[in-house]
C-alpha cells in the first residue's frame, strides 16, 4: 500500500528544493558581482498542504530562513549534490568560494552543509544579518531546545560555525517518509522497542499496584493541560520519574508495555546490566547518550535489571563506592531532566535509600499475586482451543501454589506441549502438576545459587 505521507512530503519538499536552489544562484550572483544589501525571503506556500513536512513546519511556527536551515540539514538525505551543481553552472567548486563552507564526509560523496553554508546563503557578507543567522544555532533556540538539529562539535581552535548541520534522524526520517525513526539495539544504544499482544484488561495485579499504574496514565493523559495551560511548566519539571519494584515474574515489563500501548507512544527496554562499566566516567557516557536521543521523542524509557546498579551503592569507604554512588545520582539527575516518562525496575527496594526514592514522582509496588490474583492468571492464560480435563481444579492450584505470573504461564506452556505431543487438548492435571514441580524446582536452584 502506498505511502500517502510520503507522496506528500516528496511534492512540497520538491517545492521546497527548487526554491533553495533559487535562493543560492542568487546569492553567488550576488557575491561574484560584489552587490550589497539583501533581499526579502519569499518561500513556497504551505497552504492546504497535508503533508508531514507541512504540519512541522506550522507546528514549530518555523520563519523562511529557519525553513532554509532546515532544508540544509536535509540535503544530504534528499538532494545530497545540489550545492556542487548549482555551483557547476557559475564554473566553480566550493574551494574557490570558501564563503560557502560544507564538509566532505567518510563515505558520502556530496558536501555536506555547515554553519558556515547557512550564513553565506542567507546573510552574506552583511555582518549584521550574519550575527543574526548565526542565533539559529543558539542553545535557546527552538532547534536546540526541541532537540531538531545543531552544528557538529569542531577544534576549539576553529569556528563552531564549520561544523556540519546535524539534523536528528528522528526528525530526518520523519519530514522525509513521515514515519518515525526507531534506532536499532546496538552497543551504543542498548535498549529495544518492547511491545505486548496482550490488552490493559489482561494484566494481573493487586489494588496497590493498579493505583499506581493510574496515577502514572493520568499524568501521561494531562501532562500538556497541566504544563501549558495551568503553567506548571515554571513549577516542575516536564517528565515523571516511575518506580517499579517487586519479585521477578509479577509484570513490571508489561506493564510498561501496556502503559506505550494505551498512549501510543513507543517503550524502549534499556538493559542496564549492559550500560554499566568498569572504567570510571563510561557508565555515565553510556546513559547520557540514551537520553540525549531520547530527548522530544516522547518515549517512555523503561530502564529494567536497575539492581545491576544499585546493588553497587553501599557506604562510601572507597573511591569505587564513591564512583558506584555517583553513577546512581547522575542516572537518576538524568531522568528529572527527562522530558517524557521514564521507569526504574528493581526487584528489591530496599537497595534504594529514602534520599533517592523521594526523587520519584511515583513509587509503584509489584506484589506477588495472592490466591485471587493466581486463579484469574490460571484462568485467562489457557488457549481457548484446549480443554480442561475434570480432574483439574484450578482454585485448589492457585491456593496451594504461590507461583508468580510467569511461572504459571509457564506451567501453562509445559501442559500446553505435553496434550500435543499426546496427539489432544486436553490438559489434564498430570500434566500442570509435572510442570509446577519443574517451576518449583527452577525457583529452588536459583535460590541456591543466589545464596552461594
Amino acid at each position: 500500500m502506498a505511502n500517502p505521507n510520503l507522496k506528500r512530503n516528496a511534492e512540497d519538499l520538491g517545492r521546497e528544493l527548487q526554491w533553495l536552489e533559487e535562493l543560492l544562484e542568487k546569492r553567488l550572483r550576488w557575491h561574484l558581482e560584489k552587490k550589497k544589501g539583501d533581499w526579502k525571503l519569499t518561500p513556497p506556500s504551505l497552504r492546504g498542504s497535508r503533508s508531514v513536512y507541512a504540519a512541522y513546519v506550522n507546528g514549530y511556527k518555523l520563519d523562511a530562513a529557519e525553513r532554509v536551515v532546515l532544508l540544509l540539514g536535509l540535503l544530504p538525505a534528499i538532494h545530497p549534490f545540489l550545492i556542487e551543481r548549482t555551483l557547476q553552472q557559475f564554473q566553480l567548486t566550493n574551494t574557490q568560494i570558501p564563503e560557502v563552507g560544507g564538509v566532505r564526509g567518510t563515505h558520502h560523496g556530496g558536501l555536506i552543509p555547515t554553519g558556515e553554508t547557512a550564513l553565506f546563503l542567507l546573510a552574506g557578507n552583511n555582518l549584521e544579518r550574519r550575527i543574526q543567522v548565526s542565533l539559529l544555532f543558539s542553545p535557546k533556540h527552538a532547534f536546540h531546545v526541541h532537540g531538531i538539529l545543531k552544528l557538529d562539535e569542531v577544534s576549539p581552535l576553529e569556528p563552531e560555525w564549520s561544523g556540519a548541520i546535524h539534523l536528528s534522524r528522528d526528525v530526518m526520517t520523519n519530514l522525509t517518509s513521515g514515519t518515525h525513526y526507531y534506532p536499532p539495539f546496538n552497543s551504543s544504544f542498548p535498549a529495544r522497542l518492547i511491545t505486548t499482544p496482550y490488552q490493559p484488561g489482561q494484566l494481573v495485579i493487586h489494588r496497590e499496584t493498579a493505583e499506581g499504574l493510574d496515577e502514572v496514565r493520568l499524568w501521561l493523559k494531562h501532562k500538556d493541560h497541566l504544563l501549558k495551560k495551568w503553567h506548571f511548566d515554571t513549577k516542575i519539571n516536564e517528565g515523571h520519574k516511575c518506580l517499579f519494584y517487586g519479585p521477578p515474574g509479577t509484570g513490571k515489563s508489561l506493564a510498561a508495555a501496556l502503559l506505550g500501548k494505551e498512549q501510543g507512544l513507543p517503550v524502549y527496554r534499556i538493559d542496564l546490566s549492559m550500560v554499566i562499566s568498569k572504567y570510571i566516567g563510561e557508565t555515565e557516557k553510556n546513559i547520557s547518550h540514551i537520553f540525549d536521543l531520547a530527548q522530544n521523542k516522547n518515549w517512555i524509557l523503561f530502564f529494567d535489571e536497575a539492581d545491576a546498579l544499585f546493588g553497587k551503592r553501599s557506604v562510601t569507604q572507597t573511591a569505587q563506592d564513591r564512583f558506584a554512588n555517583q553513577e546512581v545520582s547522575y542516572l537518576l539527575m538524568r531522568m528529572e531532566e527527562y522530558n517524557g516518562l521514564a521507569i526504574l525496575a528493581t526487584n528489591f527496594k530496599r537497595n534504594i535509600d529514602n534520599a533517592f526514592l523521594r526523587r520519584f514522582n511515583s513509587v509503584v509496588p509489584f506484589l506477588a499475586p495472592g490466591t485471587e490474583e493466581r486463579l484469574r492468571l490460571w484462568k485467562q492464560s489457557f488457549s481457548a482451543q484446549t480443554i480442561r480435563d475434570k480432574s483439574v481444579l484450578l482454585e485448589n492450584i492457585a491456593r496451594d501454589f504461590s507461583l508468580n505470573g510467569a511461572n504459571i504461564m509457564n506451567v501453562v506452556r509445559y501442559a500446553s506441549i505435553m496434550a500435543l505431543k499426546n496427539g489432544g487438548n486436553i490438559i489434564t492435571q498430570g500434566y500442570i502438576m509435572d510442570g509446577i514441580r519443574r517451576e518449583l524446582a527452577k525457583e529452588q536452584a536459583m535460590a541456591s545459587e543466589m545464596a552461594n
